[in-house]
């Protein structure tokens, strides 16, 4: 029985048929995969973590949603995995990005384009970020969202909100990221022209999500990734056991 992936059965071996948009399907040849191979789609919970990672421009902090849409090839190996999953001081270069031309942009304002060598330091905890926006109202950032809010703090020149410093004011050049994260923040309060402080960082008291609930497919050789709804509806497949 043939079906899209989004109507695939989970935890079970599936033949990839075809991929009805052939960008995407150029695109997914680069990682490796091509009709006829084998995937699995899983049902397992994955927890989100942004990651701090030294790339053309230094060390940076790239929020999980992001992050699972960069695909690093490792060195010195044939290994492609998605930069949230890269080990403590593994090296590689970018080899492809799941994501939009504002997306790439910004990932580029941050050091990180395709064939750019990126160093994984580490996965950062959860936390909030108890921000003062334009001395009126308090709001509680994600350490994502911090990562995602760029501009010029007092004393520090341009840097990522994630690094800003406590008490002093920040004003907002940019956010990183494509327009439904710019949308998002704006309900907060936050857009480029605003003036934010940095009062307290406490614990998170829940995960923060990557803004879509992926779907997690896997090759034999190790290569899993993080599909949005639009891009597993893209792709035909079929169950083993309905083979034949």
């Amino acid at each position: 029985m043939y079906s899209s992936l989004l109507d695939a059965p989970v935890n079970t071996e599936l033949t990839l048929l075809r991929i009805d948009e052939p960008r995407f399907a150029e695109w997914l040849k680069r990682l490796g995969l091509f009709p006829g191979n084998s995937i699995i789609r899983h049902d397992s919970e994955v927890q989100y973590n942004p990651v701090r990672v030294r790339g053309t421009k230094g060390d940076v902090i790239i929020p999980a949603g992001l992050g699972i849409k960069v695909f690093v090839h490792v060195d010195g190996s044939d290994e492609r995995k998605p930069l949230v999953e890269m080990q403590r001081k593994e090296r590689g270069h970018v080899e492809t990005m799941s994501c939009g031309m504002g997306c790439v942009r910004s990932l580029a304002k941050m050091g990180l384009s395709e064939n750019e060598k990126v160093t994984f330091i580490r996965s950062l905890p959860h936390m909030d970020y108890i921000t003062l926006i334009s001395k009126k109202e308090h709001t509680r950032l994600s350490e994502g969202e911090a990562a995602r809010i760029w501009g010029e703090c007092q004393g520090q020149g341009e840097v990522q909100f994630y690094f800003a410093k406590q008490g002093a004011p920040f004003n907002v050049h940019e956010i990183i990221g494509g327009k439904k994260a710019q949308e998002h923040l704006q309900t907060h309060g936050v857009q480029p022209g605003s003036t934010i402080v940095l009062e307290a960082i406490e614990q998170a008291s829940e995960l923060h999500q990557p803004g879509f609930d992926p779907l997690i497919i896997s090759s034999p050789g190790g290569l899993r990734l993080y599909l949005n709804p639009v891009q597993a509806g893209k792709i035909v497949v079929k169950a083993k056991e309905a083979e034949g």
